[in-house]
């Protein structure tokens, strides 16, 4: 694993690995130390690799990235299931998503509902209990339903319709 330092100051952290299960099941826990140069990248070491269907997610310094054991076709993700609400702010809205089970790469497209909205993050992972909150920008009235089911909140797990 590469970690990038975008900034000016030396980045130095333990980075805490686990290794979950596709259920979000906590199966190891380690730490690695972790010292990259302003405005480089140095290799980290990860611990022993992942067994079929594991994913491992690192993170340090509030950042996070999560690697899985395999391609997405063959990890054999549970279905997604989350909780999604809508809040109305001026300017659009705020679209607060909860996972149950991993959701993997979680977007939202707003565009298919106004063409002009745009919202400020995507494909984000999250794993069981985890909440991400999108802003959705819009001068238009959206449905809530219509903003938090498919086709317009999606991910790579999702179950069809």
């Amino acid at each position: 694993m590469t970690a990038v330092n975008d900034t000016d100051e030396p980045w130095t952290g333990d980075l805490t690995v686990t290794r979950r299960a596709v259920t979000g099941e906590l199966l190891a826990k380690e730490s690695v130390p972790v010292s990259v140069a302003p405005r480089d990248a140095g290799r980290v070491v990860l611990p022993a690799g992942l067994a079929g269907g594991d994913l491992l997610v690192a993170e340090l310094d509030g950042e996070r990235a999560i690697r899985m054991s395999a391609e997405d076709p063959e990890m054999h993700y549970p279905p997604a299931d989350h909780d999604a609400t809508v809040e109305p702010v001026a300017g659009g809205y705020l679209v607060h998503v909860t996972a149950r089970t991993l959701v993997r790469e979680l977007a939202i497209h707003p565009d298919r509902l106004d063409p002009a909205a745009t919202v400020d993050d995507q494909l984000v992972t999250l794993l069981p209990g985890e909440t991400v909150t999108f802003t959705v920008t819009t001068d238009q009235v959206l449905d809530p339903v219509r903003l938090t089911s498919h086709p317009v909140l999606r991910c790579v797990n999702e179950a069809r319709p």
